[in-house]
């Protein structure tokens, strides 16, 4: 297989035999100059701090460094342009990689001793003097060839590394919420019905006591603490069992209108301020709507607990090519980045009363509708939500 790709390279720069034998004559007439060619280029990079970084080393280290590089330029005019030949420039690729070498000194550097060699050959006035030196390009751009490809094989390798990691993180994870899923039915079936027996014996026992009764403002929280079991338990049975979505064409603009309708009863409500803009009645969407009514309502109850008194949030919605883009973005505390990592995360949470599946369930009905939904996040000013989706 080396074999074959150098016979490749070879043909595509048009190396021929002419040339190897060109090359070897030009052996013994450069030998002498060898040297002082290597000296000079280490002086030039001598003059490249970054590039001087990475060639740091003992005195011993950088001699044998000069040595190589000394024994390199012999064997470009070996005249033998084998498998071997091919092989140890190909080490000499990889060599630059495990030392740090970036590609461009890599080229920067055959840039230099190609100069110097050109220079060379045509202060020693050889016979077919332009044919050499010709000979010699094609040479050289076989030697940035090979080594340009360790680069291509490292940057291969690391991304099939970071894909097969990100693999194994997917599976991972689709494996965990497999498993969550399937005890969040369990466990929602399991507490439904009995809740809702709890609920209907509370308000049966409710409905005896007169106004002022002080028991009356008991059983008020009882209830209203089974309605917020009842959300966590229908929460539990979206997440673990989600439906498709039913779609239709639908207005987006009436969607999020009825959602801020049945939010204005919501206390945390109460202290903020809405600004809509672009809702022009305009923007036309195939969504299920009540999908799409409980991403729009999850997100902007999301802002509302993140302002503080007197908070300000903006929804905005923007037609774009082939989609429309919703923002729900507030002025609230933020969030570092260690939480905005996990904020699709089924059960994280930072809320005191959240269940951590708002967000899971907001990406989970945003990706059903081929659609995608990104959060920002900066503490101390703010976060914002974008949500786009295929008009």
């Amino acid at each position: 297989m080396a074999g074959e790709i150098f016979e490749e390279i070879r043909q595509y720069v048009g190396f021929t035999a002419e040339d190897a034998a060109a090359l070897a004559q030009l052996r013994e007439p450069l030998r002498p100059y060898l040297p002082g060619i290597v000296k000079q280029f280490y002086e030039v990079i001598d003059r490249l701090p970054k590039a001087l970084q990475v060639l740091t080393g003992s005195g011993a280290e950088l001699g044998r460094l000069r040595e190589a590089t000394l024994n390199w330029l012999i064997e470009l005019f070996s005249g033998t342009y084998d498998a071997r030949y091919y092989e140890e420039r190909c080490d000499i690729g990889r060599a630059h990689l495990r030392v740090g070498m970036p590609q461009h000194y890599m080229f920067a550097a055959m840039n230099v001793l190609r100069l110097a060699l050109v220079e060379r050959i045509q202060a020693l006035q050889l016979d077919d003097g332009p044919g050499k030196i010709a000979a010699l390009h094609r040479l050289l751009d076989i030697e940035l060839a090979i080594m340009n490809d360790a680069y291509r094989e490292d940057f291969v390798r690391r991304i099939q590394e970071r894909e097969h990691a990100q693999y194994q993180q997917r599976l991972s994870e689709s494996e965990h919420l497999a498993s969550v899923g399937q005890l969040a039915a369990s466990l929602a079936h399991e507490i439904k019905n009995p809740l809702a027996g709890i609920s209907g014996a509370i308000q049966i026992l409710g409905s005896g006591l007169s106004e002022n009764h002080p028991h009356k403002e008991i059983i008020g929280e009882a209830l209203r603490q089974i309605d917020r079991l009842d959300a966590a338990v229908k929460d539990l049975l979206v997440y673990a069992r989600p439906k498709p979505p039913n779609t239709k064409k639908q207005s987006l603009d009436a969607i999020i209108e009825r959602a801020l309708i049945l939010l204005r009863e919501e206390p945390a409500f109460r202290s903020v301020r809405v600004h809509c803009k672009g809702l022009d009645g305009e923007h036309q969407v195939v969504v299920d709507e009540a999908q799409i009514q409980q991403v729009v309502s999850n997100l902007l109850l999301n802002a509302a607990h993140a302002c503080e008194n007197d908070g300000e949030i903006t929804c905005r919605v923007r037609q774009l090519p082939a989609k429309i883009r919703i923002i729900v973005e507030d002025n609230g505390k933020g969030m570092p980045p260690e939480v905005l990592a996990r904020v699709f995360e089924p059960f994280f949470t930072t809320k005191a009363r959240g269940t951590g599946l708002g967000l899971p369930i907001c990406k989970r009905i945003v990706e059903a509708h081929g659609g995608t939904i990104d959060i920002q996040s900066v503490v101390g000013k703010g976060t914002r939500v974008t949500v786009e989706i295929p008009s």
